[in-house]
């Protein structure tokens, strides 16, 4: 959960024009909050709070949850009753209009819909809304505020201004102002690498080398931002590791978006025929879709409508219109749910197992938006291409529907839709344009972007070329929020900056012999992910670090290290050690950082002896930074075991800095390092600085966790230390002991004989709920 500090009013019609974008970008400044304080920051004497997240990310299971652990007694205890109420079950088929609707009404439709209450009941019932001590929790706002029966508006009202009460809603779909906004953010950077590491762990008997796979996968997973991006939707990222356990990714070096969803869709679409025992193993990708075809067209339409008509949930008017228009009625809609893509929302309460009467939703917007992308094309290469002209004219400015476009342009590469390059493009580029050129030349980056490397097309160096122009007048003048705008969709492209006209852009620019020109020209391309310069970019970028303006060095140090591993030739590595004696603290922060990027290839014996130097540095800035530098190589792989223990051993005189960041930073680098950081020495010092600080920072004590995962670490603990361990843990309310084997403490304690591990394995086997005290 995060809380988001800084948030305007919603307003739906107003948020389809922002930058939002379909897929709810996590911006602002947050921070954690646990779910039993979650009501601190309502101001009135009824609580309300709007918990936010995008589609998949966890809002319903966060529901569950907490009305879960309030039934066990573990919070909020001064409410009577919690009552959680699925919003798109408030239709029109159950509760008929003619009638107004009342809370008893609500409680009696959800929970009994069988039985009718007593008197007595619904007299108690009644005392515990006049006296405030129920907690409603209203899920799925975004889905329910399409179409909100108008009999039950009044009590819905009620329930929002005069209840306590939690609503859970997609971000864009709020108008009211919330006192307290809270968001579910899904998985964080380092929960995917935890998730894919448990994913193959869990699969090592199918399959070899599930530790490389894994890592194989989150290589993949970062080289594309956007990809990086919907990763943190758990739903997504589930999909995206199944499909990589069963295909052969060995020969795939680059992802985009489009490929990615286009390998899931073929994967479902051979998981349904294998259900239909219909052999697919020696077909190619265009037959299986050949043999799937109504089901895929089916699911076009749909996706393409929802989007048109701005819906989410699909309705049973719209399920049948998709049948009647595709000519295929007597396609059976429980045989497209087997597919895994779209799913029915199972109204049990309706009593109804007919699937066309129920609403329908696809697995993640992104798949709508996907399916939605192919019907476009298809549409525009058949006879009624008309249609898709004006769909493209009309709304290819409009945010909801950029991703859309993105899928389109990625699409263009494939056979079945090359006959429309010319026609799509043409339409892009034509009238009615930006005036500006703003939201035109984003278009055209991102779009661009998912076709530029498997592609070549008549268009294409014109386009490149519009956006070298951009390139230029932004690195050349002080227009912040022009710069803002083009970085921002720069920094989303994986592609595209790796291309020959824009790298000779930056050369072009670079010959400025102007220091505030080069300064301005830096700024912009140290923000920029270029991740294949040019021998003589990356030289002439090279010469430029000692350059006489230290905010110059700084950049240039910048940019070499988001060249990243393949740039860390000798030259490089050898004018980043040198950086990091530079006189200003600026520039060896940057040589710092830009070491620690350049991976395994920079662990030398000489980066590892200045960045240990650069730990004892005057600055704390400088310490600090190259703490979490060692602490990356220390990640990889160091060859010799000398260099690690005296990489780990500089991190370990590092928790005793004069200063909490550098102290603080460093235990959390040893948590990142877990079992190759696992000692007496690492767990001593974290253990030391967690007991001695404030414990609701959790981020210390999972660093703590993280380490105790180690078998071979933990083996060769001493009894002090172990005894450290224990005190720490009952002592921090904050510990999650989830990840911990318990299992292999188990095996720590009965291998050793110490009797000093019992302790520890029965309370870490206790919270855990694996064993009870007799």
């Amino acid at each position: 959960m995060k809380e988001r500090e800084k948030q305007k009013d919603f307003n739906l019609d107003k948020q389809h024009g922002e930058i939002l974008g379909t897929y709810e970008e996590i911006y602002g400044h947050k921070t954690s909050i646990d779910v039993e304080n979650m009501f601190q920051q309502c101001k009135d004497q009824i609580k309300n709070v709007l918990v936010l997240g995008r589609a998949g990310i966890g809002k319903s299971t966060f529901c569950q949850y907490v009305t879960y652990r309030w039934a066990k007694g573990e919070l909020w205890s001064e409410y009577q009753l919690v009552i959680l109420i699925r919003l798109r079950k408030l239709t029109n088929s159950r509760y008929p209009p003619g009638k107004k609707y009342s809370l008893i009404n609500l409680l009696e439709n959800e929970y009994f819909p069988c039985e009718d209450l007593s008197a007595e009941q619904i007299q108690h019932f009644k005392e515990l809304c006049k006296n405030h001590q129920i907690l409603w929790i209203l899920d799925g706002y975004d889905e329910f505020a399409q179409n909100i029966p108008e009999q039950l508006e009044d009590v819905f009202k009620h329930v929002r201004e005069a209840q306590h009460n939690i609503l859970t809603s997609r971000p864009y779909a709020i108008k009211a102002s919330y006192d307290a906004k809270l968001e579910i953010t899904g998985f964080t950077n380092d929960n995917i690498v935890k998730y894919v590491e448990q994913f193959f762990n869990q699969i090592k008997n199918e399959m070899d080398n599930t530790s490389s796979e894994s890592q194989k996968l989150l290589r993949l997973l970062k080289s594309n931002s956007s990809i990086w991006g919907v990763a943190h939707i758990p739903v997504n990222l589930e999909l995206i590791c199944s499909l990589w356990s069963n295909n052969d990714w060995t020969e795939t070096t680059a992802l985009t978006m489009t490929v990615l969803y286009d390998n899931i869709i073929e994967w479902q679409c051979r998981r349904h025929l294998t259900r239909q025992n219909i052999n697919h193993e020696d077909i190619t990708k265009q037959a299986v879709y050949d043999q799937c075809n109504t089901e895929l067209q089916f699911l076009e339409y749909l996706a393409f409508k929802a989007m048109e008509c701005n819906k989410i949930m699909l309705t049973p008017a719209i399920l049948k219109e998709a049948q009647d228009d595709i000519k295929c009625s007597a396609i059976g809609i429980a045989q497209v749910l087997k597919m895994g893509i779209l799913k029915s929302y199972d109204d049990s309460a309706t009593g109804t197992q007919n699937q066309t009467e129920k609403q329908h939703y696809f697995v993640h917007l992104s798949f709508q938006e996907h399916f939605a992308a192919r019907h476009l094309l298809s549409i525009l290469k058949s006879t009624d291409k008309v249609k898709a002209i004006n769909f493209i004219n009309n709304n290819k400015y409009n945010q909801r529907f950029h991703f859309v476009f993105v899928f389109a342009s990625g699409l263009l590469a494939q056979f079945d839709y090359k006959s429309c390059i010319e026609s799509f493009w043409s339409t892009v580029q034509g009238e009615p344009l930006d005036l500006v050129g703003i939201k035109h030349i984003k278009l055209i980056i991102t779009c661009i972007d998912e076709l530029v490397e498997q592609a070549v097309f008549p268009q294409r160096t014109q386009f490149l070329k519009a956006i070298s122009q951009w390139l230029g007048f932004c690195a050349l003048h002080n227009g912040e929020a022009l710069q803002t705008h083009i970085t921002e969709s720069l920094q989303q492209t994986n592609a595209l900056l790796n291309t020959t006209i824009i790298q000779k852009t930056f050369l072009q620019l670079l010959q400025s012999t102007e220091s505030y020109e080069k300064r301005k020209i830096y700024k912009l391309i140290k923000q920029l992910p270029i991740s294949e310069p040019t021998e003589k970019l990356k030289n002439k970028i090279l010469d430029a670090i000692v350059d006489p303006d230290p905010y110059i060095r700084m950049n240039v140090c910048k940019v070499l290290g988001n060249f990243g591993e393949d740039a860390a030739t000798n030259e490089v590595i050898s004018a980043l050690i040198n950086a990091t004696h530079h006189e200003y603290w600026e520039v060896q922060i940057q040589a710092c950082e830009a070491l620690g990027k350049l991976g395994e290839k920079a662990a030398t014996n000489e980066v590892i002896a200045a960045l240990i130097n650069a730990t004892r540095d005057d600055d704390f800035y400088v310490r600090r930074e190259a703490c979490q530098a060692l602490a990356k190589l220390a990640l990889g792989n160091l060859g010799e075991k000398g260099a690690r223990n005296e990489v780990i051993a500089a991190l370990i005189n590092a928790t005793q800095d004069e200063n909490d960041h550098v102290r603080w930073d460093t235990c959390v680098a040893f948590g990142k390092l877990g079992e190759k950081g696992a000692s007496n020495e690492v767990i001593d010092s974290l253990v030391n600085f967690i007991g001695a600080i404030d414990d609701s920072d959790d981020i210390l004590v999972d660093s703590l966790v993280w380490v105790m995962c180690s078998y071979d670490g933990m083996r060769p603990l001493k009894f002090e230390t172990i005894e450290k361990i224990y005190n720490c843990m009952r002592k921090s309310s904050k510990i999650d002991l989830t990840p911990i084997p318990s299992e292999r403490l188990m095996e720590l304690f009965l291998n050793s004989r110490n009797v000093s591990w019992l302790r520890l394995v029965a309370y870490v086997a206790l919270v855990q709920g694996i064993a009870v005290t007799v």
